[in-house]
């Protein structure tokens, strides 16, 4: 239970660590995808904040399946951004539920986009398997690499969380995903938790231990004839 307790503090530290970093990276002013290029370390250019412009191509859009927000089960919208200097860039536009409702296509055209970069997502030990066929159109994640077996080109290496783009559709789905939560989360008090039960536990042995030692002192004292 002890160390039940040192994970929860562990855990606490690297969401402190996590808030820190996405604040801070979040809150930097706006920078043109192009201007900074593809980054030399991807971990070091993730929730920064950009824009870039291109040309959706809905034909080879896909959905990256089993998502939740807001408590309801859907999917979320990726469409390929076209660029003149970077390629293809992989754009989530948004959540769409699974309840019937269709995503409204973006706009035709040349479209502005502002959103977080993100890092490609690997499958973990007991993660879903994907398809690495080409005509796949579901994912279980945003794999950068096997997305990108859809698409001729060079493709970025991180993909874009979409803020806003221009024009907009001002269309309900999808629903752009929401900013993470910044909190601390119950990881302080389950580590308390843990701790107070170690505490009685010591305590319970304490006392059942003297109560068994005092009664193996009394059955050995001699009785009187």
């Amino acid at each position: 239970m002890m160390n039940l307790g040192v994970w929860q503090l562990h855990r606490l530290n690297g969401k402190r660590e996590f808030n820190a970093l996405v604040t801070e990276r979040s809150g930097r002013p706006l920078s043109e995808l192009e201007t900074i290029g593809i980054p030399a370390e991807p971990a070091a250019a993730e929730w920064l904040r950009v824009s870039v412009d291109g040309t959706y191509d809905l034909s080879r859009a896909v959905r990256v399946v089993n998502r939740s927000q807001d408590g309801t089960a859907g999917y979320n919208e990726v469409v390929p951004l076209r660029t003149d200097a970077l390629g293809w860039v992989i754009v989530n536009r948004g959540f769409v539920p699974l309840s019937g409702a269709d995503p409204t296509p973006p706009a035709t055209g040349r479209t502005d986009v502002v959103g977080y970069l993100r890092l490609s997502q690997k499958r973990g030990t007991l993660g879903a398997v994907d398809s690495t066929d080409t005509a796949n159109e579901d994912f279980q994640r945003f794999d950068i690499p096997l997305i990108a077996r859809r698409l001729d080109g060079p493709v970025f290496p991180m993909w874009l969380q979409l803020l806003e783009e221009s024009p907009s559709t001002n269309a309900p789905w999808p629903d752009p995903v929401p900013f993470p939560e910044l909190d601390e989360g119950p990881h302080l008090s389950y580590a308390f938790q843990w701790f107070f039960f170690s505490a009685v536990a010591a305590v319970a042995w304490v006392v059942v231990v003297r109560r068994k030692w005092r009664a193996g002192a009394v059955s050995a004292d001699p009785t009187p004839a």
